[in-house]
Order: C-alpha cells, then sequence, then structure tokens
C-alpha cells in the first residue's frame, strides 16, 4: 500500500512540476521570451503542435512500453527533437533551450526501463515545450499554457494506455485522461469568458472567437467520449490541443479598458497601410476617418458608403452606426477591400460626432491617443469654450485695439464654443470702446469652428468679404485653413518650431501619416503630457511661394508650403 501511495505522489508532484513552471514568465525573465513566435504562420503552428503531440507520445511510451516499446518511443522522441530543432527557425526559439530540448528528446529511448527517470525527463521537456510556445507569461498565455499541458496528458495517459500500461500505481490512467480533457474544457471555458465570445454572426468574424469555440468544443468531446473510444479520445485531444496552440498565435480580442475608446490603426489594403480613425468607438454614430482618398466604409461589405471630404482637414470621412459591443468595420479603396475589428463595448453612446465639429473631436481624440491617454472621450472640444482660450481671445481684441480700430467684425456659428466666444468678443470689445459688428471693411475675427472658418477665409481671399486683416481662435490653427491665403493672425502658447511641437509632429507622422498636425490635437497631447503652456503671442500664417506646387503636401507639416512665425510680443 505504501508503495502504491509513493507511486501516486511522485505522478502527482511530477504533474505538478510543469503547472507551476508554466505560471512564470518564459525563462524567469521579464522580456527575455524567444522573440518571433507570436502572431504564429500556419507553419509555426505546425511545428508546435508537432513537437507538443511528438513529445507526449514519447513519453508516454518510453514510460509504459518496456523494451518492446522503445521503437515507438524513438520514432515519437526522433520527431519531436527535429520539431524542436526546427522551431527555431520556423518558430523563433532560442537556440540553446531548444537544443537541449530536442537532446532531451533523444534521451527518451534510453529511459524505456526506467519509467520514473522517463517521466520525470518528459515533465521538463514538456514544461520546455509549453513555455516556447507560450512565451510571453501574461494572465492570459499562462492560462493557455495550463490548457496545453493537459492536452498532453491527455494524449499521453492514453498512448501509456496503448502502449499496454494501464495504471500509475493506485490511479486509473483511464479517469486521468478524461480529467485532463476536463481540465482542457475548463480552461477554453475561461478563454471563451475572458474574450466575450458570443455565439452570434461576428464570432466567425474574429479567429480568436472561432478558435475558442474549436478548444472548447473538441475538449467537451474529450471528456464525453472516453469510456467509448480511448483513440478518439486522444485524436480530439490532440485537436483540442492544435485550437490552443492557434489561440496563441492570434491577438487577443479588445481589453475592456479598451472597449468604448476612440481607437487608430493601420489597416492594409492591397498592400497599402491605410490609417484609420474611429471616434469615439461608443455605440451609435462613431465618425471614421481614413488617411486616403476616395474610400467607402460600413458594416456590411455588400452596402458601403461613401466617404468624403470635411472642411479644414485632408482624407475621407464617413459617419457608420456601431451596434454595442464587438462588430467589423469594412472599407474599400482603389478595388480593394479590408476590415478591421471595433468594440464599442457597453456603455451609452459618447459626444456627438455628426455636427460639423465632428473632424476637430475626432483630432483631439487622436492627440490624446498620441499622449497614451486610454480613456473614453467625454466631450467634443465644441461643446465649451476653455478659460485659456477665452483670455487668448480677449487679449487679441486688446491687441487689435491697441493699432487704432474703432469697429471689429465677427463671424461665429452656432455651437456652444462660439456662441460663448462671440459673447467674450463682445464684451472685451466694450471694454476697449470697439464696436463689434458683423463683417465689413473692418478687422475680421473668426471664431466659428472649421467648417465656417474655411468658408469666411476663402471668401476673404477672393475678395468677397471685405476685412482688414483676419485673426483667427486657437483653435483653427489647422493645415488646410492655414494654407488659404487670406494673411491670418491667432494667438498660441506654444511656437510649432520649438522642440516639443515638433515631438508632437513626430509622433503625429508615425501613427497617422501626412495628417495635419491641429492646435486641439497639440493642446490636448501637450496637457495629457502635462507640457507648461508659453506665453501668449500671436502669430502669423505666411505661404511660400514653390514653383510648380499643386497644393498638395507629402508630408506633415503645420502649414502646407508655408510657415508660422510670432508677430507680437507677450500678450497682456
Amino acid at each position: 500500500m505504501r508503495k502504491h501511495l509513493h507511486r501516486a505522489g511522485t505522478v502527482a508532484v511530477l504533474a505538478a512540476v510543469p503547472i507551476g513552471i508554466s505560471t512564470t514568465p518564459a525563462w524567469a525573465h521579464d522580456h527575455g521570451a524567444p522573440s518571433g513566435v507570436a502572431p504564429f504562420d500556419g507553419s509555426a503552428v505546425f511545428i508546435h503542435c508537432l513537437s507538443l503531440l511528438a513529445t507526449a507520445a514519447a513519453v508516454a511510451t518510453a514510460w509504459g512500453g518496456g523494451r518492446a516499446g522503445r521503437s515507438r518511443t524513438s520514432v515519437a522522441a526522433v520527431i519531436a527533437a527535429v520539431a524542436n530543432i526546427g522551431a527555431i527557425q520556423a518558430c523563433g526559439t532560442a537556440v540553446v533551450p531548444s537544443t537541449l530540448l530536442a537532446l532531451g528528446a533523444l534521451a527518451l529511448p534510453w529511459l524505456v526501463t526506467r519509467p520514473r527517470a522517463a517521466l520525470a525527463l518528459g515533465a521538463v521537456i514538456g514544461a520546455g515545450r509549453v513555455l516556447q510556445a507560450v512565451p510571453d507569461g501574461s494572465p492570459a498565455r499562462t492560462l493557455t499554457a495550463a490548457g496545453l499541458l493537459a492536452a498532453m496528458c491527455c494524449v499521453g495517459a492514453i498512448s501509456a494506455m496503448l502502449a499496454g500500461r494501464r495504471s500509475a500505481g493506485p490511479v486509473a490512467l483511464g479517469p486521468v485522461a478524461t480529467g485532463a480533457a476536463l481540465v482542457t474544457a475548463g480552461v477554453a471555458t475561461a478563454y471563451c469568458v475572458r474574450g466575450e465570445v458570443r455565439l452570434d454572426a461576428t464570432v466567425l468574424w474574429f479567429t480568436f472567437g472561432w478558435l475558442s469555440i474549436a478548444y472548447f468544443g473538441l475538449a467537451a468531446v474529450a471528456v464525453t467520449v472516453g469510456p467509448v473510444s480511448r483513440r478518439f479520445q486522444a485524436v480530439t485531444a490532440s485537436a483540442a490541443l492544435v485550437a490552443g496552440v492557434g489561440l496563441v498565435g492570434v491577438p487577443l480580442p479588445p481589453a475592456p479598458a479598451d472597449a468604448g475608446i476612440p481607437m487608430v490603426r493601420q489597416v492594409d489594403a492591397a498592400g497599402q497601410q491605410l490609417p484609420v480613425l474611429v471616434t469615439p468607438q461608443r455605440p451609435g454614430w462613431n465618425l471614421v476617418h481614413i488617411g486616403a482618398d476616395d474610400v467607402r466604409v460600413g458594416l456590411d461589405p455588400g452596402r458601403l458608403a461613401t466617404t468624403d471630404a470635411r472642411p479644414g482637414t485632408t482624407g475621407s470621412w464617413g459617419l457608420v452606426w456601431l451596434p454595442t459591443g464587438r462588430s467589423r468595420l469594412w472599407l474599400t479603396h482603389g478595388g480593394a477591400t479590408a476590415s478591421l475589428a471595433v468594440d464599442t463595448g457597453q456603455a451609452d453612446p459618447g459626444p456627438d460626432v455628426t455636427t460639423p465639429d465632428g473632424p476637430e473631436c475626432a483630432s483631439a481624440s487622436l492627440g490624446a491617443l498620441l499622449a497614451g491617454a486610454r480613456r473614453p472621450l467625454a466631450a467634443c472640444p465644441a461643446q465649451e469654450l476653455t478659460a485659456e482660450d477665452a483670455d487668448a481671445l480677449r487679449a487679441m481684441v486688446s491687441f487689435i485695439a491697441g493699432r487704432g480700430a474703432t469697429t471689429i467684425s465677427v463671424r461665429s456659428d452656432d455651437s456652444p464654443r462660439s456662441v460663448a466666444a462671440r459673447q467674450v468678443v463682445e464684451a472685451a470689445g466694450a471694454a476697449e470702446n470697439l464696436r463689434v459688428t458683423d463683417p465689413g471693411d473692418h478687422p475680421l475675427l473668426v471664431v466659428s469652428g472649421w467648417a465656417a472658418a474655411e468658408t469666411t477665409l476663402r471668401e476673404v481671399a477672393a475678395d468677397r468679404l471685405p476685412a482688414q486683416g483676419s485673426y483667427l481662435a486657437p483653435w483653427l490653427l489647422t493645415g488646410p485653413l492655414l494654407a488659404i491665403p487670406s494673411s491670418p493672425l491667432l494667438p498660441l502658447r506654444f511656437d510649432v518650431r520649438d522642440d516639443t511641437p515638433s515631438a508632437y509632429l513626430a509622433e503625429l507622422s508615425e501613427l497617422f501619416p501626412l495628417e495635419p498636425p491641429t492646435g486641439t490635437g497639440y493642446t490636448t497631447w501637450m496637457r495629457q503630457r502635462g507640457v507648461p503652456a508659453e506665453p501668449l503671442r500671436l502669430y502669423a500664417a505666411g505661404q511660400l511661394f514653390v514653383p510648380g506646387a499643386d497644393g498638395h503636401h507629402q508630408s506633415t507639416t503645420w502649414v502646407p508650403h508655408g510657415t508660422v512665425t510670432a508677430v507680437s510680443g507677450q500678450l497682456p
């Protein structure tokens, strides 16, 4: 009896060792996991699966087959060793660990007469192979490691039974195989819950979803068919292991913290990388911005809506109604079709982006994403006039009064910020003895949003609207507006040529190529990074004549073919 208990205890300890090892980061190093293993391609998945299954078979036959099973152990060990070496190139696994695992596998045929040694070495090899297949040590990946080890135990127990062994001391291997399959099914269930896998049409749109379903389904079948057919149980457990390895090689679904916040992605459309910004990525109407022209977007690839240009911006813009939770956004460009996953979460609809001020709202969300913010978009800039912008408008009115003007003109729109801005200008004008009126032959102060501002500036540039100079609100700093030849002036708390705005410009160019920087986006980025504002000054946007220029810019700049220069000292 004591001998049987000792054997059972040994088996339990050896089974616990690889599970304990799998809960630590790969190779006990925070960032030292073999590189290149995720995401997997088809060959990498095949190599990992072949190695794991061959290792399980080799250990089982070495432990349970005796001398008669040495030939079967040798075949399985050679396959496992070749797969371990092949993983170096195909999967990017580390050379030294892979070589040691291959040598360990080749040693198994010599341990067929020493089952305990074969089992101990097999536990180490199995744990090592799983750690190579699950390299990053994150909680979700560690959960996968436990599932892969359980599937290997199921396959190994059945292989040992087929090789002639029926028990491990007092423990029958049949229940062990079924129990290991049950653990695999439990891990698969946790994966389905973790990924919020829903049994609807969207599950087929996500590789993670249908792999999770396959992982669970195959493991569940392996649990139920054990008493009927051990061979079929081994086949279904092996297939579950393949699905588990595949799960390691696909991206995890968006974490709950990423759902319901603005999203920017690079989408591959026939080899061309298209930047896509979705704002606010909440249930309801969302504004989709693509860094290209002539794009169609929508949720149904057969019924995509056209996008259009928006005043004061570049690229294409479209409105898409997104449902609660996950869905797939489709787009076409240049005859190519691409898609990306979106997740609006379970929150209420976000700010209204259907107004003409939607693109500025998207620019603010892009600035926040650049700065590392990961929170839902609470409001759009046009919904409120900030104290800083109100001070800038008062300073600009004072500057105009100091130049001897007696009357100023104001152009506004019906947004809450613009209405409040006009009231601030009127109050500041009254304090400076300036008459505030509608546009005429006076200094023109524009406090509307981008869309109305573009119309106003084009009228000034074409001499259809008389004005003694154009003065813009701070939020109208955007290249497409400043490129209009109307000689605008605007108050800013930063110089676009300084190092910090240049850093913002560089980050923007990398995340969303050719997207024009904006004062709204930079201000959001600056606040998120904790960058202090500089003294308020008046700046002029000027054009530089470039022979042959057609008005299109091919690099990210503050003003296409132009510059922004300070023309005043510090404003009060």
